[in-house]
C-alpha cells in the first residue's frame, strides 16, 4: 500500500477514492459505476472493493456553523 506523503499529490489521489452519493463514480479496481451503499463505506457490486463515503455528504464534516435541523414530526 503506498503511503500517503501530507501535501504531496497523493493527497489529491487520496482525495479521489471516496464514494460522492450523487455522482457516477467509477471502481478503481475494476471501473464498474454499481454500488452498494451502506452507511459509511460503498461497496463495489462487481468486485467488491469498498469505498469510504464522503465526510462531508454524510454530515460528520466537524466543520463549525454548519447543524443539521431537526424537524418535529407531525401529532396524528
Amino acid at each position: 500500500m503506498p503511503t500517503l506523503v501530507p501535501g504531496s499529490t497523493n493527497d489529491a489521489v487520496a482525495a479521489l477514492l471516496v464514494y460522492r452519493p450523487g455522482r457516477a463514480t467509477p471502481c478503481p479496481a475494476c471501473g464498474e459505476r454499481q454500488w452498494l451503499v451502506g452507511r459509511v463505506v460503498a461497496q463495489c457490486a462487481c468486485c467488491d472493493t469498498a469505498l469510504p463515503i464522503d465526510l462531508a455528504h454524510r454530515g460528520w464534516s466537524g466543520s463549525p456553523g454548519q447543524r443539521m435541523g431537526l424537524e418535529r414530526l407531525p401529532i396524528a
